[in-house]
């Protein structure tokens, strides 16, 4: 049987090691959604690593693709904590039924020295960070490369009478994501008593939002009499219309429709074409009108060094690049070379996941 010394201290040392590794406040940002996703995905890991030669560490690694292993590592670090805590809470229950269950007590404390030793392999990934063979990053801004001066243009004169041509318009017009489409952008017909002028407006609820993470509202005004012809399209959908709700039902079926849209228009394009291509180009636009940061609050950055990862200045045709009014997003953005400490100090409390 298990001596309560014994048990005392291994509940304690669990204790200390969750909080130095797993602090509960970083988990508090997660959707309820993420939170079942990292815990299948990360009791699928758990289940590999039993039957992989390096545990742990091995089924982390057994990725090229250096995004993959983060996601798994954060998966695994969520699903261990959540796992100790449900451990902790059915010990702490056994140990106050009377009379005490020893046989249900060496059970816990058996999954309890279990949970400590992947804690360990855990440990040893996250310090070792990728180290499996890269994959070569392929990034969707070079889809632009080749693609007339007018591409949006004309995938939105393609897609005019189809489900997804207000869609579309936004996506290019404000460069969000297929996943902030599906959450709803708000488009308002305004009277801007400052300027005296009429502005078109989109608002945005940001998806990617942490505590330190992206921006969780936006907004990307248009001059009303701005003669793009987007901003005309736009215009003449909303016809006497003040707003107009713009949402989408799955941003994969959304994605899938621009790439047949983008191939029947330009077939020996050898890239995909994707939603995300219209963020590109957006960012491209805003580049070549030289606000930085503006370019990162419009696309719902805080960090100014995720911009670099979108379009560039030359990749953007100044006839048919947009021209914002004004962007305002709710967080300031933060310089590229600012840091912010992932680890923040645990606390003495552990939460419920």
């Amino acid at each position: 049987m298990v001596e309560v010394d014994g048990m005392i201290a291994l509940i304690e040392s669990c204790r200390r090691e969750m909080q130095a590794m797993l602090p509960a406040d970083e988990f508090s940002s997660l959707s309820s959604k993420t939170r079942r996703e990292y815990r299948q995905l990360g009791r699928t890991l758990l289940k590999r690593s039993r039957y992989a030669e390096g545990g742990v560490v091995e089924v982390l690694n057994d990725t090229r693709r250096p995004t993959t292993f983060y996601k798994r590592l954060a998966a695994l670090r969520y699903c261990l904590y959540a796992d100790l805590v449900e451990h902790l809470g059915y010990l702490h229950s056994a140990l106050t039924v009377r009379p005490v269950d020893r046989l249900r007590i060496t059970a816990i404390h058996t999954q309890l020295q279990q949970q400590r030793e992947l804690l360990h392999e855990f440990e040893t990934a996250r310090q070792s960070g990728h180290t499996g063979e890269r994959h070569k990053r392929v990034s969707k801004r070079q889809a632009l490369r080749g693609l007339p001066g007018d591409w949006r243009e004309q995938l939105y004169q393609r897609a005019a009478n189809g489900k997804y041509a207000d869609a579309i318009l936004v996506a290019a017009l404000t460069g969000c994501r297929p996943e902030e489409l599906r959450r709803g952008v708000l488009i308002c017909r305004v009277d801007n008593p400052r300027s005296g002028m009429g502005e078109i407006r989109f608002e945005i609820d940001g998806a990617k939002v942490k505590t330190y993470q992206g921006q969780p509202h936006r907004l990307i005004s248009y001059g009303s009499t701005d003669s793009h012809p987007l901003l005309l399209a736009l215009i003449t959908r909303l016809a006497e219309q003040r707003e107009l709700l713009v949402r989408i039902d799955n941003p994969a079926n959304f994605t899938v429709e621009v790439r047949r849209l983008a191939r029947s228009l330009w077939p020996k394009h050898k890239q995909a074409i994707t939603a995300y291509c219209l963020r590109h180009q957006w960012s491209a636009d805003m580049k070549l009108l030289g606000d930085a940061d503006s370019v990162s609050q419009g696309l719902g950055h805080v960090s100014a060094k995720t911009r670099r990862n979108y379009g560039q200045a030359n990749q953007a045709s100044s006839r048919h690049a947009l021209r914002p009014i004004a962007i305002e997003a709710e967080r300031p953005v933060r310089p590229a070379n600012a840091k912010v400490s992932l680890h923040r100090a645990a606390s003495s409390k552990v939460s419920t996941p």
